[in-house]
């Protein structure tokens, strides 16, 4: 009688054993859904998050362009760096990951794409265009009429790097004036608020700058320049916007009527069709 309870038992132990089976594949296989499901919500929440790096010219425009898209994609998180284009791409050089890059010109574009940030990138599309100017400080004390008029120590221009710097160069050339000492700038934004400030006579600007001069209520006197072609604004994905769906369509959303109204706004032109 004890012996055949012995072999009984046995197989009683290995059908219990077989039957606990399924139930705990059951419990590793939601588990292992749970995880994948939060993984796949983080990601999907890391797509709503759009970092752009854009030249500092776009400042103000850039945030209204943030905002007004938010309008209509709440859970998209646009994040705007600013600075000078070529400032830019050294940053995306040294490690830097944003999603699109809009810089000033196409020469500190056509650098940023020889980077492995942008491979297999599309080209670029130019979203907007600017115009260089000679804007003089407030009420232009020093009576500044044209490009000939500028002294060496009461200039501000833009570092050559930047296309700023680059225009203002090709204007003097075309002028014929050379510049020694002038106050060198980082971007554009800076040489504005030399101007702003009255720490110079005049400075080189892009058209933009001097409406958003004019626009705080005092009168600076905006000169055109010779010898310069308007510069353009050209928009690209990295390889990392390209992979997320927010930023490919916010990078879309930047060609559209709407986007170009925002900029028109702040006196940046449209691109040539």
């Amino acid at each position: 009688m004890n012996q055949t309870m012995r072999r009984l038992s046995l197989p009683a132990v290995g059908v219990c054993a077989l039957l606990l089976l399924p139930a705990c594949g059951s419990g590793a296989d939601s588990a292992a859904d749970s995880s994948a499901s939060s993984s796949a919500a983080a990601d999907q929440d890391g797509d709503q998050r759009v970092t752009v790096f854009a030249a500092a010219s776009l400042t103000k425009a850039g945030d209204e362009l943030a905002a007004k898209y938010r309008e209509s994609h709440p859970d998209a998180q646009i994040q705007f760096n600013y600075a000078g284009s070529s400032k830019l791409v050294q940053q995306i050089d040294q490690g830097a990951d944003p999603d699109l890059f809009i810089s000033a010109d196409r020469k500190n574009m056509d650098k940023a794409r020889q980077l492995s940030a942008f491979s297999d990138a599309d080209d670029p599309t130019v979203i907007a265009t600017n115009t260089l100017q000679l804007v003089t400080a407030a009420d232009n004390p020093a009576g500044i009429g044209s490009i000939q008029d500028i002294s060496d120590d009461r200039i501000a221009v833009c570092a050559p790097e930047v296309p700023c710097g680059t225009l203002a160069q090709e204007a003097l050339d075309a002028a014929g004036v050379s510049l020694e000492k002038p106050s060198e700038e980082a971007n554009v934004s800076a040489v504005s608020t030399k101007i702003s400030q009255g720490s110079v006579d005049a400075g080189f600007v892009y058209s933009t700058d001097a409406q958003a001069l004019n626009a705080d209520g005092q009168r600076y006197t905006a000169i055109d320049l010779q010898g310069i072609q308007e510069n353009e604004y050209p928009m690209s994905l990295t390889h990392t916007g390209q992979s997320k769906e927010t930023a490919r369509q916010f990078a879309q959303w930047l060609s559209t009527d709407e986007a170009r109204q925002i900029l028109a706004k702040y006196g940046f032109g449209a691109p040539q069709q």
